[in-house]
């Protein structure tokens, strides 16, 4: 049984002109950095590669991420133990939905303990590949988490006494609430990476937290809070990461298998906007 976790996946044209490069929409820029087959020497001797490329459906692309490390094997030929040099290239399994910027990528322990770790190989191998810097393209790759345990205590809670979310850069796609615009834009302004912002209060009023939840549950940030379930309760702390979400897939071998992974997948990340994603 295969898990997928899935990520936010955004992808971050260049402000600069080029005389030499169309112009391309978000989709287009991570579809042609995928389809280059990228790879990158992140360590001494260990190569991460994208691989086995190919189109799900008209917006989406399954791909094959792994790494090559070179190794020795003992052998006896001829009556002589040698050392024999091969390569080990384990890899996981990648669904990228380039419209809605979302990626689900297979554990796999043998390249990492976390999906996180090979994650952070994936946003690496992007930024640095011949054909994202060709295009002068950055992205960012952030945890979708699954806001409901969280949303459902901020509605039950006898009260929330402090609330804070943090946000990334805007992307055009999102269209997120009027609440987290003016913090990204001010993240924007500043050439700044990732803020965050907080607020206090006796009671804060649940329906907006919740709104405000959901929103960096989509976009791959985290948000948390203060909270009292009870009247006589003690204060508790939550936050939105507590929650990966995991999709599960018995196989993946042919197209209907990752079409039914890339239709669940989609399922899921409506549920999470709280809205209609088309």
């Amino acid at each position: 049984m295969l898990e997928f976790q899935l990520f936010r996946l955004k992808v971050f044209p260049t402000t600069q002109v080029n005389l030499f490069i169309d112009e391309m929409s978000r989709t287009q820029v991570l579809s042609t950095v995928i389809i280059s087959l990228p790879d990158v020497e992140l360590k001494f001797g260990s190569v991460w590669h994208i691989g086995n490329v190919s189109e799900v459906d008209h917006d989406s692309l399954y791909f094959r991420l792994g790494r090559t490390t070179k190794s020795t094997v003992e052998m006896y030929k001829n009556g002589n133990f040698v050392d024999e040099p091969f390569e080990v290239a384990p890899y996981t399994h990648v669904i990228v939905d380039a419209k809605l910027e979302i990626a689900a990528i297979a554990r796999k322990p043998r390249l990492s303990p976390t999906t996180k770790g090979i994650v952070n190989a994936l946003v690496r191998l992007l930024n640095e590949s011949k054909e994202g810097m060709r295009i002068n393209a950055k992205f960012e790759i952030g945890e979708i988490s699954d806001p409901e345990e969280f949303v459902s205590h901020l509605s039950t809670a006898y009260s929330v006494s402090k609330f804070w979310v943090s946000f990334s850069k805007p992307n055009p796609f999102d269209a997120n609430i009027d609440f987290v615009q003016p913090m990204q834009k001010l993240l924007r302004e500043t050439d700044g990476e990732e803020g965050k912002t907080e607020v206090k209060g006796l009671t804060l009023k649940p329906e907006i937290l919740q709104e405000v939840a959901r929103s960096a549950a989509a976009t791959g940030d985290n948000a948390g809070a203060t909270l009292q379930l009870e009247q006589e309760g003690k204060k508790i702390k939550k936050t939105l990461r507590q929650n990966p979400v995991i999709v599960t897939q018995e196989d993946i071998t042919e197209t209907e298998d990752k079409l039914t992974l890339l239709e669940r997948i989609r399922k899921v990340y409506r549920r999470i906007r709280g809205r209609n994603v088309q």
